[in-house]
Protein backbone atom coordinates (compact mmCIF):
# COMPACT_ATOMS: atom_id res chain seq x y z
CA UNK A 1 0.00 0.00 0.00
CA UNK A 2 2.77 2.59 0.36
CA UNK A 3 6.62 2.67 0.16
CA UNK A 4 9.03 1.39 2.19
CA UNK A 5 9.65 3.70 5.29
CA UNK A 6 13.34 3.50 5.21
CA UNK A 7 13.59 4.82 1.91
CA UNK A 8 10.65 7.40 2.69
CA UNK A 9 11.53 10.76 3.40
CA UNK A 10 9.12 10.42 6.46
CA UNK A 11 11.21 13.04 8.66
CA UNK A 12 10.64 15.58 6.06
CA UNK A 13 6.54 14.94 6.31
CA UNK A 14 7.09 14.25 9.79
CA UNK A 15 8.09 17.95 10.82
CA UNK A 16 5.53 19.39 8.11
CA UNK A 17 2.65 17.09 9.69
CA UNK A 18 3.90 18.68 13.32
CA UNK A 19 3.91 22.23 12.06
CA UNK A 20 0.60 21.62 10.61
CA UNK A 21 -1.17 20.09 13.74
CA UNK A 22 0.60 23.12 16.09
CA UNK A 23 -1.43 25.24 13.66
CA UNK A 24 -4.58 23.16 13.69
CA UNK A 25 -4.43 22.70 17.42
CA UNK A 26 -3.90 26.35 17.95
CA UNK A 27 -6.96 27.23 16.59
CA UNK A 28 -9.24 24.54 17.95
CA UNK A 29 -7.98 25.75 21.41
CA UNK A 30 -8.64 29.84 20.88
CA UNK A 31 -12.18 28.95 21.97
CA UNK A 32 -12.00 25.31 23.40
CA UNK A 33 -11.11 26.67 27.29
CA UNK A 34 -13.43 29.45 27.14
CA UNK A 35 -16.59 27.68 26.26
CA UNK A 36 -18.10 28.61 29.85
CA UNK A 37 -17.39 32.52 29.27
CA UNK A 38 -18.98 31.98 25.56
CA UNK A 39 -22.26 30.11 26.92
CA UNK A 40 -22.37 33.24 29.33
CA UNK A 41 -22.59 35.80 26.70
CA UNK A 42 -25.58 33.78 24.70
CA UNK A 43 -27.71 33.84 27.96
CA UNK A 44 -26.77 31.66 30.70
CA UNK A 45 -26.01 33.66 33.34
CA UNK A 46 -25.04 30.78 36.26
CA UNK A 47 -21.55 30.00 35.98
CA UNK A 48 -22.44 26.21 37.44
CA UNK A 49 -24.92 25.73 34.19
CA UNK A 50 -22.46 27.24 32.26
CA UNK A 51 -19.65 24.78 33.33
CA UNK A 52 -22.31 21.98 32.49
CA UNK A 53 -23.17 23.09 28.91
CA UNK A 54 -19.75 23.28 28.66
CA UNK A 55 -19.17 20.08 29.61
CA UNK A 56 -22.65 18.63 27.77
CA UNK A 57 -21.17 20.33 24.26
CA UNK A 58 -17.79 18.39 25.17
CA UNK A 59 -19.52 15.70 25.42
CA UNK A 60 -21.23 15.93 22.18
CA UNK A 61 -17.62 16.67 20.41
CA UNK A 62 -16.71 13.32 21.60
CA UNK A 63 -19.96 11.82 20.40
CA UNK A 64 -19.85 12.90 16.37
CA UNK A 65 -16.08 11.78 16.75
CA UNK A 66 -16.83 8.45 18.15
CA UNK A 67 -19.78 7.76 15.39
CA UNK A 68 -17.45 9.14 12.47
CA UNK A 69 -13.88 8.21 12.91
CA UNK A 70 -14.11 4.41 11.54
CA UNK A 71 -15.94 5.80 8.18
CA UNK A 72 -13.04 8.47 8.00
CA UNK A 73 -10.65 6.06 9.31
CA UNK A 74 -11.42 3.57 6.12
CA UNK A 75 -12.14 6.03 3.79
CA UNK A 76 -8.17 6.99 4.45
CA UNK A 77 -7.06 3.54 3.72
CA UNK A 78 -8.83 3.51 0.59
CA UNK A 79 -8.47 6.75 -0.78
CA UNK A 80 -5.05 8.09 0.68
CA UNK A 81 -4.25 9.30 4.15
CA UNK A 82 -3.19 12.41 3.29
CA UNK A 83 -6.59 13.74 1.34
CA UNK A 84 -8.43 12.17 4.81
CA UNK A 85 -6.41 14.96 6.52
CA UNK A 86 -7.01 17.98 4.43
CA UNK A 87 -10.85 16.89 4.30
CA UNK A 88 -10.57 16.48 8.45
CA UNK A 89 -8.92 19.92 8.28
CA UNK A 90 -10.70 21.63 5.94
CA UNK A 91 -14.68 20.70 7.05
CA UNK A 92 -13.28 21.60 10.68
CA UNK A 93 -12.73 25.26 9.18
CA UNK A 94 -15.75 25.50 7.89
CA UNK A 95 -17.58 24.65 10.52
CA UNK A 96 -15.73 26.49 13.59
CA UNK A 97 -15.80 29.47 11.32
CA UNK A 98 -20.22 29.25 11.08
CA UNK A 99 -19.48 28.82 15.10
CA UNK A 100 -19.08 32.13 15.13
CA UNK A 101 -22.24 32.85 14.57
CA UNK A 102 -24.18 31.00 16.91
CA UNK A 103 -26.79 33.11 18.72
CA UNK A 104 -27.93 31.00 21.83
CA UNK A 105 -26.37 28.05 23.68
CA UNK A 106 -28.42 25.89 21.11
CA UNK A 107 -26.26 26.81 18.67
CA UNK A 108 -22.69 26.44 20.64
CA UNK A 109 -23.97 23.05 21.22
CA UNK A 110 -24.78 21.75 17.87
CA UNK A 111 -21.59 23.08 16.52
CA UNK A 112 -19.76 21.16 19.00
CA UNK A 113 -21.51 18.26 17.40
CA UNK A 114 -20.68 18.82 13.70
CA UNK A 115 -17.23 20.07 14.47
CA UNK A 116 -16.58 16.12 15.97
CA UNK A 117 -18.17 14.59 13.48
CA UNK A 118 -16.36 15.98 10.36
CA UNK A 119 -12.50 16.92 11.68
CA UNK A 120 -10.95 14.25 13.81
CA UNK A 121 -7.46 15.87 12.80
CA UNK A 122 -4.64 14.02 14.79
CA UNK A 123 -5.60 10.01 13.87
CA UNK A 124 -5.48 10.92 10.91
CA UNK A 125 -2.24 12.93 11.24
CA UNK A 126 -1.07 9.86 12.93
CA UNK A 127 -2.43 7.60 10.27
CA UNK A 128 -0.08 8.86 7.65
CA UNK A 129 3.10 9.21 10.19
CA UNK A 130 3.13 5.67 10.66
CA UNK A 131 2.81 4.27 7.10
CA UNK A 132 5.79 5.75 6.65
CA UNK A 133 7.70 5.38 9.70
CA UNK A 134 10.49 2.84 9.84
CA UNK A 135 8.97 0.22 13.05
CA UNK A 136 11.69 1.12 15.91
CA UNK A 137 10.71 5.01 15.80
CA UNK A 138 6.75 4.82 16.42
CA UNK A 139 7.28 5.55 19.94
CA UNK A 140 9.17 8.64 19.16
CA UNK A 141 6.90 9.37 16.13
CA UNK A 142 3.57 9.04 17.86
CA UNK A 143 5.44 11.51 20.77
CA UNK A 144 6.27 13.93 18.12
CA UNK A 145 2.71 14.14 16.79
CA UNK A 146 1.35 14.11 20.49
CA UNK A 147 3.85 17.61 21.31
CA UNK A 148 2.40 18.92 18.02
CA UNK A 149 -1.32 18.40 19.58
CA UNK A 150 -0.15 20.36 23.28
CA UNK A 151 2.14 22.85 21.89
CA UNK A 152 -0.69 24.21 19.62
CA UNK A 153 -2.83 23.67 23.21
CA UNK A 154 -0.47 25.61 24.82
CA UNK A 155 -0.37 28.44 22.90
CA UNK A 156 -3.60 28.69 21.73
CA UNK A 157 -5.72 29.57 24.77
CA UNK A 158 -2.63 32.40 25.41
CA UNK A 159 -3.74 33.88 21.87
CA UNK A 160 -7.27 33.37 21.78
CA UNK A 161 -7.56 34.91 25.48
CA UNK A 162 -5.96 38.24 23.92
CA UNK A 163 -8.33 37.79 20.76
CA UNK A 164 -11.62 37.03 22.92
CA UNK A 165 -10.71 40.21 25.38
CA UNK A 166 -10.19 42.64 22.61
CA UNK A 167 -12.20 41.50 20.08
CA UNK A 168 -14.83 39.27 21.09
CA UNK A 169 -16.16 35.36 21.20
CA UNK A 170 -16.92 35.28 17.47
CA UNK A 171 -13.07 36.71 16.13
CA UNK A 172 -12.16 33.72 18.27
CA UNK A 173 -14.03 31.42 16.35
CA UNK A 174 -13.38 32.86 13.20
CA UNK A 175 -9.42 33.30 14.05
CA UNK A 176 -9.88 29.25 14.90
CA UNK A 177 -11.44 28.70 11.27
CA UNK A 178 -8.72 30.63 9.48
CA UNK A 179 -6.04 28.83 11.81
CA UNK A 180 -7.06 25.28 9.98
CA UNK A 181 -7.73 26.37 6.32
CA UNK A 182 -3.99 27.21 6.59
CA UNK A 183 -3.25 24.18 8.09
CA UNK A 184 -4.95 22.38 5.60
CA UNK A 185 -2.84 24.10 2.80
CA UNK A 186 0.20 23.29 4.36
CA UNK A 187 -0.56 19.94 4.10
CA UNK A 188 -1.37 20.24 0.38
CA UNK A 189 1.81 21.92 -0.52
CA UNK A 190 3.88 20.39 1.15
CA UNK A 191 3.46 16.62 2.92
CA UNK A 192 3.67 13.74 0.52
CA UNK A 193 2.33 10.13 0.43
CA UNK A 194 3.29 7.29 -1.36
CA UNK A 195 -0.36 5.40 -1.70
CA UNK A 196 -1.16 2.61 -4.03
CA UNK A 197 -5.29 2.34 -4.08
CA UNK A 198 -6.16 -1.32 -2.70
CA UNK A 199 -8.19 -3.44 -4.48
CA UNK A 200 -12.15 -3.36 -4.47
CA UNK A 201 -13.63 -5.92 -1.59
CA UNK A 202 -15.94 -7.97 -2.72
CA UNK A 203 -18.34 -6.50 0.18
CA UNK A 204 -18.43 -3.01 1.81
CA UNK A 205 -18.44 -4.31 5.28
CA UNK A 206 -15.18 -6.53 5.03
CA UNK A 207 -12.69 -3.42 6.06
CA UNK A 208 -14.96 -2.56 9.18
CA UNK A 209 -14.38 -6.45 9.58
CA UNK A 210 -10.86 -6.71 9.48
CA UNK A 211 -10.63 -3.72 11.47
CA UNK A 212 -12.91 -5.52 14.57
CA UNK A 213 -10.28 -8.14 14.22
CA UNK A 214 -7.45 -6.01 14.71
CA UNK A 215 -9.17 -4.11 17.88
CA UNK A 216 -10.99 -6.79 19.24
CA UNK A 217 -8.01 -8.91 20.12
CA UNK A 218 -6.72 -9.37 24.08
CA UNK A 219 -3.79 -7.19 23.53
CA UNK A 220 -5.39 -4.07 21.63
CA UNK A 221 -8.16 -3.41 23.58
CA UNK A 222 -6.90 -2.51 26.46
CA UNK A 223 -4.76 0.04 25.13
CA UNK A 224 -7.68 1.58 23.53
CA UNK A 225 -9.35 1.66 27.01
CA UNK A 226 -5.79 3.40 28.36
CA UNK A 227 -6.41 5.63 25.55
CA UNK A 228 -10.03 6.54 26.86
CA UNK A 229 -9.47 6.68 30.18
CA UNK A 230 -5.95 9.18 29.33
CA UNK A 231 -8.23 11.49 27.22
CA UNK A 232 -11.03 11.86 29.62
CA UNK A 233 -8.46 12.48 32.61
CA UNK A 234 -6.99 15.31 30.50
CA UNK A 235 -10.50 17.33 29.51
CA UNK A 236 -11.85 16.28 33.09
CA UNK A 237 -10.57 19.61 34.65
CA UNK A 238 -11.37 21.93 31.46
CA UNK A 239 -14.95 23.17 33.20
CA UNK A 240 -13.50 24.09 36.47
CA UNK A 241 -10.04 25.83 35.49
CA UNK A 242 -11.89 29.37 34.27
CA UNK A 243 -13.79 29.21 38.07
CA UNK A 244 -11.01 28.40 39.82
CA UNK A 245 -8.53 31.36 38.12
CA UNK A 246 -11.76 33.47 38.86
CA UNK A 247 -11.91 32.78 42.25
CA UNK A 248 -7.90 31.98 42.86
CA UNK A 249 -6.06 34.36 45.27
CA UNK A 250 -4.37 36.77 42.52
CA UNK A 251 -6.46 35.31 39.63
CA UNK A 252 -8.73 36.86 37.54
CA UNK A 253 -11.85 36.04 35.18
CA UNK A 254 -10.51 37.34 32.21
CA UNK A 255 -9.99 34.84 29.01
CA UNK A 256 -6.15 35.86 28.91
CA UNK A 257 -5.82 34.65 32.89
CA UNK A 258 -7.50 31.35 31.81
CA UNK A 259 -5.33 31.06 28.92
CA UNK A 260 -2.43 31.29 30.26
CA UNK A 261 -3.14 28.33 32.65
CA UNK A 262 -3.83 26.18 29.54
CA UNK A 263 -0.43 27.69 27.97
CA UNK A 264 1.45 26.25 31.22
CA UNK A 265 -0.55 22.99 30.95
CA UNK A 266 0.12 22.39 27.22
CA UNK A 267 3.53 23.35 27.07
CA UNK A 268 4.48 20.91 30.31
CA UNK A 269 2.54 17.96 28.12
CA UNK A 270 4.67 18.95 25.06
CA UNK A 271 8.01 18.71 26.68
CA UNK A 272 6.72 15.52 28.57
CA UNK A 273 5.53 14.10 25.56
CA UNK A 274 9.33 14.34 22.90
CA UNK A 275 10.82 13.32 26.16
CA UNK A 276 8.58 10.17 26.82
CA UNK A 277 8.97 9.59 23.17
CA UNK A 278 12.78 9.10 23.03
CA UNK A 279 13.09 7.64 26.64
CA UNK A 280 10.81 4.78 25.36
CA UNK A 281 13.72 3.51 23.36
CA UNK A 282 15.73 3.54 25.82
CA UNK A 283 14.54 2.46 29.49
CA UNK A 284 11.76 0.41 28.22
CA UNK A 285 8.18 1.57 27.96
CA UNK A 286 6.87 -0.64 31.07
CA UNK A 287 8.98 1.16 33.63
CA UNK A 288 8.27 4.64 32.15
CA UNK A 289 4.55 4.38 31.63
CA UNK A 290 4.13 2.65 34.94
CA UNK A 291 6.01 5.37 36.71
CA UNK A 292 4.40 8.50 35.29
CA UNK A 293 1.07 7.34 35.43
CA UNK A 294 1.74 6.91 39.02
CA UNK A 295 3.17 10.24 39.41
CA UNK A 296 0.10 11.72 37.57
CA UNK A 297 -1.95 10.13 40.37
CA UNK A 298 -0.29 11.71 43.46
CA UNK A 299 0.33 14.79 41.56
CA UNK A 300 -3.18 15.48 40.52
CA UNK A 301 -3.72 16.19 44.44
CA UNK A 302 -1.58 18.87 44.32
CA UNK A 303 -4.42 21.62 42.49
CA UNK A 304 -6.49 20.34 45.03
CA UNK A 305 -5.05 22.11 47.90
CA UNK A 306 -3.62 25.39 46.02
CA UNK A 307 -5.23 28.73 46.51
CA UNK A 308 -2.76 30.76 44.98
CA UNK A 309 -2.99 32.01 41.45
CA UNK A 310 1.11 30.86 41.20
CA UNK A 311 0.78 27.65 42.83
CA UNK A 312 -2.51 26.72 41.41
CA UNK A 313 -0.63 27.39 37.49
CA UNK A 314 2.39 25.24 38.61
CA UNK A 315 0.69 22.40 40.52
CA UNK A 316 -1.51 21.23 37.22
CA UNK A 317 1.57 22.29 35.01
CA UNK A 318 3.15 19.57 37.32
CA UNK A 319 0.03 17.03 36.12
CA UNK A 320 0.64 17.71 32.45
CA UNK A 321 4.06 17.07 32.80
CA UNK A 322 3.84 13.49 33.89
CA UNK A 323 0.71 12.54 31.92
CA UNK A 324 1.81 14.66 28.68
CA UNK A 325 3.43 11.71 27.24
CA UNK A 326 1.08 8.74 28.26
CA UNK A 327 -1.15 9.51 25.02
CA UNK A 328 1.92 9.65 22.94
CA UNK A 329 3.60 6.05 24.29
CA UNK A 330 -0.05 4.72 23.36
CA UNK A 331 0.02 6.18 19.71
CA UNK A 332 3.17 4.72 18.99
CA UNK A 333 2.06 1.09 20.55
CA UNK A 334 -0.56 1.06 17.96
CA UNK A 335 1.07 2.16 14.79
CA UNK A 336 3.41 -0.67 15.90
CA UNK A 337 0.58 -3.40 16.12
CA UNK A 338 -1.56 -2.52 13.20
CA UNK A 339 -0.82 -4.33 9.44
CA UNK A 340 0.29 -2.23 6.61
CA UNK A 341 -2.54 -0.74 5.01
CA UNK A 342 -4.98 -0.79 7.89
CA UNK A 343 -3.54 2.54 9.78
CA UNK A 344 -6.15 4.89 8.48
CA UNK A 345 -8.66 2.14 10.47
CA UNK A 346 -6.73 1.37 13.40
CA UNK A 347 -6.34 5.09 14.15
CA UNK A 348 -10.15 5.37 13.65
CA UNK A 349 -10.70 2.88 16.07
CA UNK A 350 -8.13 5.13 18.59
CA UNK A 351 -10.53 8.24 17.76
CA UNK A 352 -13.43 6.31 19.19
CA UNK A 353 -11.62 5.43 22.32
CA UNK A 354 -10.38 8.78 22.22
CA UNK A 355 -13.84 10.36 21.61
CA UNK A 356 -15.50 8.28 24.49
CA UNK A 357 -12.95 10.13 26.30
CA UNK A 358 -13.76 13.50 25.31
CA UNK A 359 -17.58 12.34 25.96
CA UNK A 360 -16.60 11.13 29.59
CA UNK A 361 -14.15 13.64 30.65
CA UNK A 362 -15.87 17.30 30.48
CA UNK A 363 -19.33 15.26 31.35
CA UNK A 364 -17.37 14.24 34.48
CA UNK A 365 -16.03 17.62 35.44
CA UNK A 366 -18.87 19.57 34.48
CA UNK A 367 -21.23 17.10 36.72
CA UNK A 368 -18.77 17.37 39.52
CA UNK A 369 -18.41 20.88 39.48
CA UNK A 370 -22.30 21.36 39.61
CA UNK A 371 -22.65 18.67 42.44
CA UNK A 372 -19.39 18.84 44.88
CA UNK A 373 -17.69 22.32 43.69
CA UNK A 374 -14.76 23.54 41.36
CA UNK A 375 -12.01 21.79 43.07
CA UNK A 376 -13.66 18.06 43.02
CA UNK A 377 -12.38 17.38 39.15
CA UNK A 378 -9.01 16.85 40.80
CA UNK A 379 -10.33 14.27 43.22
CA UNK A 380 -12.28 12.62 40.28
CA UNK A 381 -8.92 13.03 38.30
CA UNK A 382 -7.12 11.16 41.37
CA UNK A 383 -9.00 8.29 40.48
CA UNK A 384 -8.51 8.13 36.51
CA UNK A 385 -4.88 7.97 36.75
CA UNK A 386 -5.25 5.36 39.27
CA UNK A 387 -7.71 2.92 37.22
CA UNK A 388 -4.88 3.91 34.47
CA UNK A 389 -2.13 2.66 36.75
CA UNK A 390 -3.67 -0.40 37.96
CA UNK A 391 -4.72 -1.07 34.05
CA UNK A 392 -0.75 -0.87 33.18
CA UNK A 393 0.27 -3.25 35.83
CA UNK A 394 -2.19 -5.86 34.45
CA UNK A 395 -1.74 -5.43 30.40
CA UNK A 396 1.41 -3.94 29.98
CA UNK A 397 3.57 -7.33 29.92
CA UNK A 398 1.41 -8.12 26.69
CA UNK A 399 1.14 -5.05 25.14
CA UNK A 400 3.90 -2.43 25.28
CA UNK A 401 6.64 -4.73 26.67
CA UNK A 402 6.47 -6.61 23.52
CA UNK A 403 6.20 -3.20 21.64
CA UNK A 404 9.95 -3.06 23.41
CA UNK A 405 10.91 -5.89 22.36
CA UNK A 406 10.45 -5.21 18.87
CA UNK A 407 12.28 -2.15 18.88
CA UNK A 408 15.59 -3.87 20.42
CA UNK A 409 15.35 -6.38 17.64
CA UNK A 410 14.60 -3.51 14.75
CA UNK A 411 17.56 -1.76 16.94
CA UNK A 412 20.22 -4.58 16.39
CA UNK A 413 19.52 -5.48 12.54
Amino acid sequence: MTSNPSSFPWKRNLIVLWFAMVVTTLGFSFTFPFYPIFFREVGVANPERAAFLTGASGGLLGLGMGLFAPLWGVAGDRYGRRLNIIRAMGLGALFLILSGYAQNASHLVLSRFLVGATSGVGPTVMALVAAHTPRDRMPFAGGVVMSAMLLGTAIGPLFGGVIFDNFGMRAAFWATGLGLAFAASLVVILVREDFVKPEATKSPLEPFRALWTLVGNSTFMPVLLMVTLLHSAMLMITPAIAGLVASADGGSDSATATGSVFAAIGIAGAISSISMGWLATRIGMRRLFIGAAGAASIASLGPFFAHGIVAFTMLVALVALFQGGLAGLLMGVIAMKTPPGMHGSAFGASQVAQSVGLAMGPLIGGAAVVAFGFRSVFVANVVVFAIVLALAVMVITSTLTVARRTMSEAQVE
